[in-house]
């Protein structure tokens, strides 16, 4: 008897194991999402920092219809160091590097003539208070140093030789140092509308920001034009530089609200294209430009203006 128990229970386990999986699924609506979760709609939190080698805007026609070759932009670390250092966007916290949090509140609505829209609101966590980007600099490339696509097969491809040495077909035209952004207590937040947009454009901006390279004399910037050694990116580069600082109007945060940003055209005229801008007058701010040099430092000649 226990053997026979034994074989019956071992056929209900087979028959189990083996039988389909059936699952009856239902819509959720709004109502029922909101009593799940305690909310109107959905948060997303994200936290992550950005980071890459190489970041392209590839222009495969040029300027003019019957110009064909590719040429493009390419934002990536400083040119002439011993590696390749990635572009890092991280968070801020205090003067410290963190995670950079951003929560994502995301709903939908009818509207009203039947004009539905999903509304998408974008802040930033408690902890961050700004926002850090390393160096970097903008390159002119041309094709042999570009990546592309043709059809289903990618090729990848870089700016550098070895190393951070430019390609012969490579330009740098600008340098930028580290830059911090340093938010308000009222931080920046982004108030996205897709479909219909009652707000007026697509996106809204809010909050508020105390500086943008707002430490010392500022963040470096230069037009890079050759380098001492000419074509040779690990010597000294030479060209117009100076010091960015941008900060409130006499300790005042600079306020983005009124500032907006969509793809938007006039009815029946042209495709449009991205538009950004701010209804009124903006908050006062301050604008220093420091330490201007043209050229290289100390490389005076008394006889050339």
């Amino acid at each position: 008897m226990r053997a026979m128990n034994k074989n019956k229970k071992l056929g209900c386990l087979s028959l189990l194991c083996i039988s389909p999986l059936t699952l009856a699924m239902q819509p959720m609506d709004d109502q029922s999402l909101s009593a799940m979760t305690g909310q109107d709609g959905l948060t997303i939190g994200v936290e992550s920092n950005i980071q890459f080698n190489q970041l392209a805007m590839i222009d495969n026609d040029g300027l003019t219809p019957d110009y064909t070759n590719r040429a493009g932009l390419v934002i990536a670390g400083v040119a002439g160091q011993s590696s390749e250092a990635p572009v890092k966007i991280s968070g801020l916290n205090g003067s410290s590097e963190t995670m950079l949090g951003i929560r994502a509140t995301i709903d939908t609505d009818a509207g009203t003539s039947s004009n539905a829209f999903v509304n998408i609101g974008l802040a930033f966590n408690d902890n961050v208070t700004g926002i850090r980007i390393s160096p970097f600099s903008v390159y002119a490339a041309a094709a042999n140093s570009l990546s592309s696509i043709s059809g289903t097969t990618y090729t990848q491809n870089s700016i550098f030789s070895s190393g951070t040495l430019l390609k012969s077909d490579v330009k740098e035209i600008l340098r930028l140092g580290g830059i911090d952004i340093v938010f308000a207590a009222n931080k920046p937040t982004m108030n996205i509308q897709l479909g219909s947009a009652p707000q007026g454009d697509m996106i809204r901006f809010g909050g508020a920001i105390d500086s943008i390279c707002g430490a010392g004399d500022g963040c470096n910037i230069m037009l890079v034009s050759d380098y001492a050694t000419s074509g040779d990116a690990t010597t000294a580069p030479i060209g117009a530089s100076f010091d960015f600082k941008f900060t409130g109007h006499n300790g005042s945060p600079f306020g983005l609200t009124g500032f907006y940003a969509g793809i938007e055209s006039a009815n029946g005229t042209n495709p449009g294209g991205f538009v950004f801008g701010h209804a009124g007058t903006t908050n006062k701010f301050n604008l220093q430009l420091n330490n201007v040099l043209l050229g290289t430092n100390n490389a005076q000649q008394a006889n050339v203006f």
